[in-house]
């Protein structure tokens, strides 16, 4: 019997999470990568699958090769535009390694240096150019770290104190529970941005139903509200409607425009907010993308509104269930929501395994359940990840630089 040939994006698996800025922007992506199949892995292979194609205006890429072998290999060849790759501090601490590290810096590559800030913290800096990546623990005295990345961050209270007061460039990942609780006593309103894009399209002659259904989709709760209003009893229609394009298309723009505006005072003004929505924007997307290529627009926009839905409870406060079943949703919609069943289920399963990187040593039993192949899903990841800047309003600061 013959092996499998493995392609290089079918022999690793990708894990992901965003770096957020101080004005709670998309400042980048840190990219976690495994090699499941190491015979089918070389570095310079998988940083051209990468990086060959990755957009000018993309968020920068933080490259965290977690198979050794693939760090040194990627040290060693061409950088790719627009990425940074992680190195453990260890490797800092050894005059071989240090060589080859200085060498790699010289040959183009940014480097960052990740390990504990109680360990690196004021101790003599190594002769090779790098950012910092710290790793905080909740002991951990803060100060001034300019231009740092931080991990670590598990309270609103401590992120402001490092993004805010310390002046760290960005933390990896976002205290979503914590910044929630805060708002755990009512329902979230809308998202003041997404409102204001809204508003502005339609004041736009020349928007179209497809492009003012993808800004309304930003927001969870816009999509619901606007679900919900549709099929009240103020506009007595004959048959409910499910699709948030055909609400849209039953609103009008001027009626949508005139709702919208009176929602307006309601927009919620805390800026941590900002990216706790906009991580249910970029797993929503990411099942989206994990859709065939050539998939059908409309069934590509009801795979999108079902994972946006699918996180809804988070920012309501109510059980799903209860919210859902005040919308006439599609069975495939409550399926995949409530009973983690049906054709769309796969997609938000494997989405929502792709932003935990302590899945990826199961991602590839995961793909093998759902009928999916690694190369599949890594390349729906990379495609998102690369358009994701275009969904997160102005262009944030750069990591790489």
């Amino acid at each position: 019997m013959l092996m499998q040939a493995h392609t290089v994006l079918d022999s690793v698996a990708m894990a992901y999470v965003p770096l957020w800025s101080r004005a709670r922007e998309l400042a980048g992506v840190r990219l976690c990568v495994r090699a499941i199949h190491p015979e089918g892995v070389d570095a310079h292979h998988l940083l051209q699958a990468i990086g060959d194609d990755w957009p000018e205006g993309a968020p920068p890429l933080l490259l965290s090769l977690q198979t050794p072998r693939l760090l040194q290999q990627a040290l060693a060849c061409p950088p790719v535009r627009n990425t940074l790759l992680e190195v453990p501090a260890s490797l800092f601490g050894a005059q071989e390694t240090l060589a080859r590290l200085s060498l790699a810096r010289r040959n183009g590559h940014l480097l960052v240096r990740h390990g504990d800030w109680s360990a690196l913290h004021g101790r003599p800096t190594p002769g090779v150019d790098h950012r910092n990546l710290f790793r905080l623990e909740p002991l951990d005295r803060i100060e001034p770290m300019p231009g740092q990345m931080v991990e670590g961050v598990d309270t609103q209270e401590r992120l402001r104190q490092v993004l805010d007061q310390a002046q760290a460039a960005a933390v990896l990942g976002w205290p979503a529970v914590d910044v929630l609780r805060a708002h755990k006593r009512q329902p979230l309103h809308y998202d003041a941005r997404v409102v204001r894009q809204v508003l502005q399209a339609i004041d736009d002659e020349e928007c179209s139903v497809e492009y003012l259904e993808r800004v309304v989709r930003q927001d969870p709760v816009l999509i619901y509200r606007i679900l919900m209003l549709v099929n009240s009893a103020a506009y007595g229609l004959r048959r409910e409607i499910g699709s948030l394009r055909h609400a849209i298309m039953m609103l009008g723009f001027r009626e949508l425009g005139r709702w919208l505006t009176e929602q307006v005072p309601e927009a919620e003004p805390d800026i941590d907010l900002q990216p706790v929505r906009y991580a249910m924007v970029m797993r929503s997307r990411l099942a989206q993308h994990l859709l065939a290529t050539g998939s059908d627009d409309l069934l590509r926009a009801e795979v999108y509104t079902t994972a946006a839905l699918s996180q809804l409870d988070l920012l309501l406060h109510q059980p799903l269930a209860d919210l859902l079943h005040r919308l006439p949703l599609a069975g495939r919609v409550t399926d995949a929501v409530l009973r983690h069943d049906g054709p769309y289920f796969p997609l938000l399963d494997i989405a929502r395994a792709m932003g935990d990187p302590e899945r990826l040593d199961r991602m590839e039993t995961l793909c093998r359940r759902h009928e999916l192949t690694l190369e599949q899903v890594n390349r729906a990841l990379l495609r998102m990840l690369a358009t994701s800047r275009d969904h997160a309003g102005r262009r944030s600061e750069r990591l790489a630089h």
